[in-house]
């Protein structure tokens, strides 16, 4: 006789939503006995269906297969699969490479300029401060030759930045007035040198430039609802997007680790129909295919080798998203400049490790002679069938 259990109290009904409750237990360990039969029958469904595959596949199944039909089956089988998987390894690792050839090409060398303009902005608007107010003989020297070089830097970094290639239309429009306010902003630290003489016109001056330079809050705002307006704070918005832009060009995306799925599943597939072909010839021909073996190589050794130049080059496009993560953070300042070469060269050199340059010239060749291998495989297999005839129906004549 089954004992009754008791009414739940006030305090346990609410205990079976807690997820460290007694019932939340008693729920998984019944969930996973309702699951643990479905597992068992997937695990014996696999293993009756790889022998399945292992008899079509060696041409065993059902009693045996005809010679002649099997080889013309296998002479296209063979090659279509080597097609597909060299088509889906070479999509998988040019999608990598061209995000290489951006990152190094394009986004790292218009980061590393945009930091320098910024920085070099910050030292020449200093430069002019010191020299035309806050100095030991204010207003009683020129300018100098140092902050005519930092503004000269700053010009030029922005120039690069434009041909880069690494700017959208509208960043590019931005950059634009980007420069377009860096040249009244030296016209108009050039137009308080010009009345150095008369503090009022002198230090008007440089203010305004200096508003120019970094706006009257002097922070650079992340809201959409303010945009920039100073020259800094929109130099650091173009910062901002090619920083975001390096994140996503060094992840995977979702066209690299679908094709290379793909390809790894098209190439066991292929793997597995060659060497049930072997069997086949080896049980029904009486020979082991030398020339099927050697045809198959490059074909199977190709996904591989895509495989190992893809990794080697993202390792290097997250190295270098890390370095150039550095520029973010780097202050005008005296050691600025050298921060900034510093991190121009590490970012070089790790692409210059990974030889993405050596790896695509590989993949080619590679690719041509894993194609020229599929071909051979469908060629061998066709010298393998002509002896045997195609069946052809008997022709039936009326009674005359």
């Amino acid at each position: 006789m089954t004992a009754l259990r008791p009414p739940e109290t006030a305090e346990e009904a609410p205990a079976r939503s807690r997820p460290g409750s007694w019932w939340a237990v008693v729920r998984l360990r019944a969930a996973e006995a309702r699951l643990r039969p479905a597992a068992v029958r997937g695990l014996h469904a696999l293993r009756r269906l790889f022998p399945e595959l292992w008899l079509r596949a060696s041409g065993r199944a059902g009693g045996g297969t005809p010679t002649a039909g099997f080889l013309r089956r296998r002479m296209v089988v063979l090659p279509a699969l080597a097609v597909i998987a060299l088509a889906l390894s070479g999509a998988a690792y040019t999608d990598i490479h061209d995000r290489t050839e951006r990152l190094r090409d394009r986004c790292a060398p218009a980061l590393v300029d945009l930091a320098r303009a910024r920085t070099s902005l910050e030292l020449a608007q200093a430069q002019a401060s010191t020299r035309l107010n806050t100095g030991d003989r204010p207003g009683m020297v020129a300018l100098g030759e140092t902050y005519r070089s930092r503004l000269t830097e700053a010009t030029q970094s922005l120039g690069r930045v434009a041909q880069s290639g690494a700017l959208r239309k509208a960043q590019e429009q931005e950059l634009r007035v980007v420069s377009g306010l860096v040249v009244g902003y030296g016209d108009k630290i050039a137009w308080a040198e010009r009345h150095r003489a008369t503090p009022v016109l002198r230090k008007a001056g440089v203010a305004y430039a200096d508003d120019m330079l970094r706006g009257r809050v002097g922070t650079v705002s992340d809201s959409d609802e303010m945009p920039p307006t100073s020259i800094l704070d929109r130099i650091a918005g173009l910062e901002r997007d090619l920083h975001r832009e390096n994140g996503d060009l060094a992840a995977w995306s979702p066209l690299t680790l679908t094709a290379a799925a793909a390809a790894a599943l098209a190439t066991a597939l292929f793997a597995f129909v060659l060497v049930g072909t072997s069997v086949f010839l080896r049980d029904r021909l009486r020979l082991v295919s030398v020339q099927l073996a050697a045809a198959a190589v490059p074909v199977l050794v190709t996904p591989v080798l895509l495989a190992a130049a893809g990794a080697e080059e993202h390792g290097a496009q997250v190295q270098v998203r890390r370095d150039l993560g550095v520029l973010e953070r780097v202050t005008a300042g005296r050691e600025a400049p050298r921060l900034i070469e510093a991190t121009a060269h590490r970012t070089d050199t790790v692409m210059r490790g990974a030889t993405p340059d050596t790896w695509s010239l590989t993949a080619g060749i590679a690719s041509a002679a894993a194609g020229t291998g599929a071909l051979a495989c469908g060629v061998t297999l066709y010298l393998y069938v002509r002896p045997y005839p195609p069946a052809r129906p008997r022709r039936k004549y009326p009674d005359a």
